[in-house]
């Protein structure tokens, strides 16, 4: 009797394992699986920033200059392989947000480079450390989504200025949540929201940093 009940009890033990693992692995399978954004999508998303012209200018102590030439971070090479989801095309409108493109760095410069404006990375670390646009601030979106309370402590390092946030590119959802959880509680500061992202600024030819 004792090796019976013994026995059911390792059973439903091992048939909970499974259904655990099985609810993982969905949950997992979820966030990758999906249509590739294809090529169509992807050249049109990339026909801008591919084709647009910069002057050179002076962006926090570096200067931009546009070399196509550059190679490529792998990251960024080809977007047209991405699944949606989780990589989807973003809207180019976020509510609480002005969206931003590449030519308002060289029209707005001045003001970045004075302090005014602060650039706003919300990419995870990992991410950020890997290259950014220069000068940025690393905020990113997962700090102001846990709580309002982290959320608030989080921003105090961006001192109510005027932003300009981003993340990976056209593809990235990540800083429309940024966004969204900013607005959430009450940000002060005008928001812009770079959609181009690091896809942009490597396809336009300019240079990340570490």
């Amino acid at each position: 009797m004792i090796y019976k009940k013994g026995l059911w009890m390792v059973g439903a033990i091992f048939a909970a394992m499974l259904g655990w693992s099985s609810s993982v692995l969905a949950a997992e399978g979820a966030a990758t699986d999906g249509v590739p954004l294809g090529k169509e999508v992807a050249d049109k998303e990339q026909s801008y920033a591919k084709g647009v012209t910069l002057a050179p200018f002076t962006l926090n102590g570096h200067e931009m200059k546009q070399d196509r030439a550059t190679p490529v971070p792998d990251d960024f090479k080809d977007p047209s392989v991405r699944k949606c989801k989780p990589f989807c095309v973003q809207p180019e409108e976020v509510a609480g947000a002005t969206l931003f493109k590449m030519e308002d760095f060289v029209k707005m410069a001045a003001d970045i480079n004075s302090g005014k404006i602060l650039i706003v990375d919300m990419r995870t670390p990992d991410w950020f450390e890997k290259g950014t646009i220069p000068g940025s601030v690393n905020l990113p979106y997962s700090d102001l989504t846990s709580s309002a309370t982290k959320a608030k402590a989080k921003v105090k390092k961006l001192e109510d200025k005027d932003i300009i946030v981003f993340c990976n590119g056209w593809w990235c959802g990540q800083s429309p949540q940024g966004i969204k959880a900013l607005q959430e509680i009450q940000y002060p500061g005008k928001i812009y929201w770079f959609r181009g992202g690091n896809q942009d600024w490597v396809d336009a030819g300019l240079p990340l940093v570490k």
